[in-house]
C-alpha cells in the first residue's frame, strides 16, 4: 500500500492560509502530526455511516419488518432509531411513542437489541478491513477508513474502491449506508451525510467550497450547539466562514485546540489521525426494563441472569475478563438499590457471576415491590491472555469454562444472539418470546421482537 509521499515531492507543500507563512503555525501546534495540504499530498479517507442502523438491523434480522413503518427503544418508552419507512411520515427521536403511533397506527415498536447491534458492528469493521487494515471504529454505527495508495494496489479508482467496500457492506449485513471521502475525517463525514440514505459523496479540495457554503456551522461533526451560539454572535454561521478565518483571528480570539483541528480540516488538511487502538472499555452495562412491572423473584432474577449473559458476551468480544461485578435492581418508582462484588478471579463466564449474585440477590430484592427493571455493570477488567495461578485450582475451572464459552459465542455469532443460554435465563427469554408472538400482528399494542 503507498503510504508515503511521491518520490518527485519529498516534502509537503502547505497552502497559505491567509497570506502568510502558515507551516511554522502548523508545526507549532501540531509537532505531532503529519500535515499535508489536500493540493499537495492526497490522503483519501472514507467515512461509513450506518442508514437508521439500529432500525435496519432489526429489518435485516427479521424479514417481516422490511419495508414496514418501525422505531426501537420499546425498553425505554422512546424511540432510539426510526427506519426511513418511518422517518418520511415524520416519526423520528425526538418524538413520543404516543405521539408516533398517533401519527402512524401501523407503527411497530421493537425492544433495542443492543448485543446484535453489536455484533453488525463488529461485522461492519471486519468487512472494511478486509479492504484496509487502517480502520477507525468510531462509534457502533460508523467507521473511518485510510485507503490512500490502494488505487494502485487494486488498479481501480479510489471511487471504485469506496463503492466496492459499500457494495460489500450492504450485501453482507442487509443494512444500507452513507459514504464519504474526503482528504481528511471530517471533510469525508460531510461527505456521508450528504445523501441520505444509501448514498455516496466526494468532497475534494475542488468542490469542499460548495459544500461548505450553505452547511450550518452546527452540522459539522466537533462543533456543537453552544459552540455553534457563540460563533454566531462572531457573526459566522456556515461552515466555509469559518473555514475561511484567517489564523491571526484563530489566534485572537484563542480558539481552542479541538476547534483549530476542525478549521483546518475544512480547509482541506489531514490533521485528525485515524485511531486504531482499540483500547478495553473501562466498564460495561447492560440494562433492560420490562414490562408490565413484577414483583416476582424468579422472574426479576431471571432478567438479570440475561443481562449478566450479555455483559459476559460483550467483555468476551474485547478479550478481557472482569474483577468485580455491581448488579441493581429499579423499582417501579424509579428507586435503585444494587451491590458490588469483587470476584475471586477475572472471569467472563455469567454462570460464576451469576453464582455469586445469587447468594446476594435477597440484599438488594425485597418482597411485594413492583420492579420494573434490572441492570449490571462489569469493571476492573484484566486481559484474557494475562491468566494466574491460584492455590486452589480457580484458575483451571475458569479456563475449561472459557473453552466452553468459546464455542458458545461462535454459535451465537452464527445464528444469532442467545442461540444458546443459561437456564437462569429462561423465564426472561420466555417473556420476550411471548411478547413477540401476540405483538407481530398488532404492531401498534406492544413491543415486536
Amino acid at each position: 500500500m503507498r503510504n508515503q509521499k511521491p518520490e518527485q515531492n519529498t516534502k509537503p507543500s502547505l497552502v497559505t492560509l491567509d497570506g502568510g507563512s502558515t507551516r511554522n503555525f502548523l508545526a507549532e501546534k501540531y509537532p505531532c502530526s503529519v500535515l499535508y495540504s489536500a493540493q499537495a499530498f492526497e490522503r483519501v479517507i472514507l467515512h461509513f455511516d450506518g442508514d437508521s442502523f439500529f432500525a435496519s438491523v432489526e429489518q435485516a434480522m427479521d424479514f417481516r419488518l422490511k419495508g414496514k413503518p418501525i422505531v426501537t427503544g420499546g425498553e425505554r418508552g422512546a424511540i432510539t432509531s426510526a427506519s426511513y419507512e418511518a422517518k418520511r411520515l415524520g416519526i423520528g427521536r425526538g418524538i413520543s411513542l404516543r405521539d408516533a403511533k398517533k401519527i402512524c397506527p401501523d407503527l411497530v415498536i421493537v425492544p433495542g437489541d443492543y448485543l446484535s447491534y453489536s455484533i453488525f458492528a463488529e461485522r461492519m469493521y471486519a468487512i472494511v478491513r478486509e479492504f484496509t487494515p487502517l480502520v477507525e471504529e468510531y462509534s457502533i454505527d460508523e467507521c473511518f477508513a485510510d485507503i490512500t495508495g490502494l488505487d494502485v494496489v487494486f488498479n481501480k479508482s479510489y471511487e471504485e474502491i469506496a463503492l466496492d467496500i459499500k457494495k460489500k457492506l450492504e450485501a453482507s449485513l442487509g443494512v444500507t449506508f452513507g459514504v464519504g471521502m474526503g482528504p481528511c475525517k471530517v471533510l469525508a463525514k460531510i461527505g456521508s451525510k450528504h445523501r441520505k440514505p444509501a448514498g455516496f459523496t466526494v468532497v475534494s479540495a475542488e468542490n469542499r467550497a460548495d459544500f461548505l457554503r450553505t452547511l450550518p456551522l452546527g452540522k459539522v461533526w466537533g462543533i456543537g450547539p453552544s459552540t455553534s451560539i457563540e460563533l454566531a454572535k462572531l457573526g459566522i454561521f456556515t461552515a466555509l466562514q469559518f473555514a475561511e478565518k484567517p489564523r491571526a483571528w484563530i489566534e485572537d480570539k484563542k480558539i481552542s485546540k479541538p476547534y483549530r483541528e476542525t478549521w483546518l480540516e475544512l480547509q482541506g488538511f489531514y490533521v485528525k489521525e485515524l485511531s486504531l487502538l482499540h483500547e478495553a472499555p473501562h466498564s460495561i452495562i447492560k440494562s433492560r426494563t420490562f414490562s408490565p412491572p413484577s414483583s416476582d423473584r424468579a422472574f426479576i432474577f431471571s432478567q438479570l441472569s440475561k443481562n449478566i449473559e450479555a455483559a459476559c458476551a460483550k467483555a468476551r468480544r474485547h478479550k478481557v475478563r472482569s474483577g468485580e461485578i455491581r448488579f441493581y435492581l429499579k423499582t417501579q418508582s424509579f428507586i435503585y438499590k444494587g451491590k458490588d462484588i469483587p470476584m475471586p478471579l477475572p472471569t467472563a463466564s455469567p454462570m460464576e457471576m451469576i453464582r455469586l449474585v445469587a447468594e446476594f440477590f435477597d440484599d438488594v430484592y425485597r418482597p411485594g415491590v413492583l420492579y420494573r427493571a434490572t441492570g449490571v455493570s462489569l469493571k476492573t477488567f484484566k486481559s484474557s491472555a494475562n491468566t494466574m495461578d491460584d492455590l486452589f485450582g480457580l484458575s483451571v475451572d475458569t479456563e475449561k469454562t472459557a473453552a466452553v464459552f468459546s464455542v458458545v459465542d461462535r454459535l451465537s455469532h452464527r445464528y444469532g444472539e442467545h442461540f444458546v443460554h443459561l437456564g437462569s435465563s429462561l423465564e426472561a427469554f420466555a417473556a420476550r418470546d411471548e411478547r413477540a408472538k401476540k405483538t407481530l400482528d398488532i404492531p401498534c399494542l406492544g413491543v415486536a421482537r
